[in-house]
């Protein structure tokens, strides 16, 4: 059966007030894009994500979720057919339970921070480098950050996540539930995340400030701090990453054959200083993250792909498959496959692993048994 255009679809979903947008969208690496033309609707409410989901099921339409579009692998990316749901309106932030700010998962980390710090608090995880994840892109795809050493990884200080199934159930997952750690890296197979609840820390920099129950506000669209000059990029050049997770005893020799594979491919890519990123094991770890819990350190390559021709592309790709053979060339390293370059569901099924992959697989059968969530990105179609 074919699929409708993206006039139909927006003739189909006019109750949602869709828009027509001709542009095609572009991951972070401008590598890949998405459909020269397609329908989006940005929800505000969770009632409304459900009805979403409900038509889109009926009319066996697949549904494309998008945040910020802040990875490498065009999984946010809407193909020919699909209708796009942006999260981007889930802005609301509660302050409902001391410890703890409850927030739409379309609000940008780094504005949630910069908000919770003119209150008094800090989120006790967030990125490093960019205002760019939105609270739902980072649980998708899994999170950590400069003080995961202290604080473990995001998904030690969510406490709930809402969100809406692929049959269009609102559901609330508490970290007790099974469900709860198959979320942090789940790309958007499992459901459309709309809030989560997180844990909050005192500002150790101010006087103790009254935690302001009762409030509520909406967090602005766009971040509130600008991009330091130090991380802006320039129009011609692409931002790239490849991180590998590794047992903290394995670290140095990870780093010796990680300084030898940039040598060899300096020219590719302007190398920045490595990041390191320790991980502390709280006896929890998502299973599309690291198989075990323990402590790990996240390091790896980043830098700028001074331009985008056909060679130095290629050279970029080059380097990734050797990147990837030195993840998979140890059987206690990982990659952060979920926002990086690889894409397609051979390429998950060989970095999960037979068993976390087939899990993933019955999940997403019960989750979402019409397979309408980001279809043919993790899963054959």
């Amino acid at each position: 059966m074919s699929r409708p255009n993206a006039q139909a679809l927006c003739e189909a979903f006019a109750p949602f007030r869709p828009s027509l947008v001709e542009q095609p969208l572009a991951d972070f690496s401008r590598l890949r894009f998405g459909a020269a033309g397609y329908c989006e609707v940005a929800p505000r409410t969770t009632g409304a994500v459900s009805q979403i989901v409900q038509a889109a099921r009926e009319r066996g339409v697949p549904l494309r979720l998008r945040a910020q579009g802040h990875s490498l692998n065009g999984a946010t990316l809407p193909d020919a057919g699909e209708l796009l749901v942006s999260t981007r309106n889930f802005r609301g932030l509660r302050f409902e339970e001391p410890g703890t700010v409850t927030a739409g998962c379309g609000v940008v980390l780094w504005v949630l921070q910069y908000i919770l710090r003119r209150h008094g608090f800090d989120l006790p995880v967030l990125n490093d480098g960019y205002p760019g994840p939105s609270i739902g892109g980072y649980l998708a795809a899994g999170g950590f950050g400069p003080r995961s050493g202290l604080y473990g990884g995001f998904w030690d200080n969510v406490r709930e996540v809402a969100m809406v199934d692929g049959s269009g159930r609102p559901r609330r997952i508490g970290a007790g539930d099974r469900l709860f750690p198959w979320l942090f890296g789940s790309m958007g197979q499992l459901g459309v995340f709309v809030g989560a609840k997180l844990a909050i820390i005192p500002r150790p920099d101010v006087p103790p400030a009254p935690y302001p129950s009762g409030r509520t506000l909406v967090a602005p669209e766009l971040a509130a701090p600008k991009v330091p000059p130090e991380f802006a990029t320039r129009k011609e050049e692409s931002l790239f990453w490849f991180t590998l997770f590794v047992p903290d005893e394995e670290l140095e020799p990870a780093l010796r054959r990680l300084a030898d594979l940039e040598r060899a491919h300096g020219t590719a890519l302007r190398f920045q200083e490595r990041y390191r990123y320790s991980i502390r094991d709280r006896g929890r770890m998502p299973p599309l993250i690291y198989p075990q819990a323990r402590p790990i350190t996240a390091t790896g390559a980043w830098g700028w792909l001074s331009d985008q021709s056909a060679a130095r592309v290629e050279k970029l790709l080059e380097f990734d498959r050797q990147f990837g053979a030195l993840a998979a060339s140890e059987p206690h390293y990982r990659r952060y496959v979920q926002s990086e370059l690889p894409a397609g569901p051979a390429v998950y099924e060989r970095y999960f692993g037979p068993r976390v992959y087939g899990e993933l697989r019955r999940l997403k059968a019960e989750l979402d048994p019409a397979a309408l969530l980001n279809r043919g990105t993790v899963f054959p179609v």
